[in-house]
Formats: structure tokens, sequence, C-alpha cells
């Protein structure tokens, strides 16, 4: 898995626009399954794999050369063979769950299906975000390795975009328990940090991309981002 994501190049997040966000079936991939009820398996919540599933869904897209939805995810993990991994690992942490946390096996398979689909979910914002910052004029990129090493979604020169829901748990404002980009490359010098924080929507079972106006403010705060190398 690292060699072949230390030479991935992304390719296809290039070629998507924006408007295909709208139009395209990702399917729905929390089904019926709520927050409250996902959350309460804490091991699952807070489970990171060795098989990252930022990577996983970089494969499938230039695979697939283009969007996906979340059943051409699941087709992939069966004939990928670091999707098989990643399979054989989920499945090893709902055995565990099952058999030493006292859980069911339906609330652990849940809680599974929700990581991974608000995962998706979130992959997708990025690929939105790299296409409507382009379309505005910005030279964005994007890279599995930036993501999972350094937690920079996208990035414009030496100024790294930072995109997630609004959540206290997890990250919101200066709050929440996951890191920020500025914990792993504040010290290296030169580099700048956007945050765009996105307010929680609350339709069930679609997408939720960031506005136009959160947007036009990270297109914003990235212009204003002294020698960002952008344009």
């Amino acid at each position: 898995m690292a060699e072949r994501v230390m030479r991935h190049v992304s390719a296809a997040p290039y070629t998507l626009r924006s408007a295909e966000f709208r139009a395209f079936n990702f399917d729905h991939p929390l089904e019926e399954i709520t927050s409250a009820a996902a959350y309460r398996q804490v091991e699952i919540r807070d489970w990171f794999p060795e098989f990252a599933m930022v990577h996983l869904f970089h494969f499938a897209l230039e695979r697939k050369d283009g969007l996906f939805s979340y059943r051409e995810f699941r087709d992939f993990c069966q004939d990928d063979e670091d999707g098989q991994g990643f399979s054989r690992e989920a499945q090893d942490k709902v055995n565990s769950l099952v058999r030493n946390a006292g859980c069911t096996l339906q609330a652990a398979v849940n809680a599974i299906k929700w990581r991974v689909g608000n995962a998706f979910y979130s992959f997708l914002r990025e690929l939105y975000l790299i296409a409507r910052l382009r379309e505005a004029g910005l030279d964005a990129r994007i890279h599995p390795l930036a993501d999972a090493l350094f937690r920079v979604d996208a990035w414009c020169g030496r100024t790294t975009v930072e995109m997630y829901v609004a959540n206290s748990l997890f990250k919101g404002g200066q709050g929440g328990r996951k890191p920020h980009p500025e914990t792993y490359l504040e010290d290296q010098g030169g580099f700048s940090f956007v945050r765009l924080e996105i307010q929680k929507q609350h339709t069930f079972g679609k997408l939720h991309l960031p506005t136009d106006e959160e947007v036009d403010r990270c297109i914003a705060d990235l212009r204003k981002s002294a020698g960002t190398g952008c344009v």
C-alpha cells in the first residue's frame, strides 16, 4: 500500500466540473443509520484503518477516470488488492466489537457503514472544492498523501486548505479533537493555512456540498494569502 500511495498520480480530479456533482447519483451509503446510534460504537468512530480510506477513494477515482457511486466503490473493494485488505480489516473490527464489547452484529455493521459512508461524502466534497477552485482560476491541487499525513484537503502553492463540517466533537472553530494542518506543518516554515468550515445541513440521504458563499470566502482567503502561487 505505501509504495502504491507514494507513486500515485492524481489526474482525474482535475478533469471534474462542479456541475457534475449535483447531477450524479452517488447512492446513499448512510442508509437509515443515525449518527447517535453509530457514534455509540466509539472503537469504530475513532478507527483509523491501516488501509486509509482516502487512499482507496483516490485509487478508485483514477481507475474509473471520473466520479463513482458508493456501490461502485464497494465493487472496487472486491477486486482491488488493497480494497480487499481494507474489507478484511473492517470485518475484523466488526467481529472484535461483537466478540469483546458486547455489541450486536447489526450495530457494529451500521457503525462501519456510517464511518465509511461519511468518509466517502467527505472525499466527494474535497473533489467538488478542487473543481470550484480551479474554475475560479486557482491552481488547486490534491493528493491522498497530503490528506492522510497532514490533513490537507487541497493546496495552492504553499497555502493549504482544510475543509470540514462544523462539529464540536471533531472540528469546529478552534475546538474538536482532530488535528489541523498547522499541527504538522507550522514548524516547517513558509506555509499559510486557510480553513473552510461548512455549517451543518439537516437533510438526510444526500451529498452536502459547501454553499456558494462558503466557497467564495475560501477563494477570497486564498487570493489574500501572500505568495500562494495559486494563479
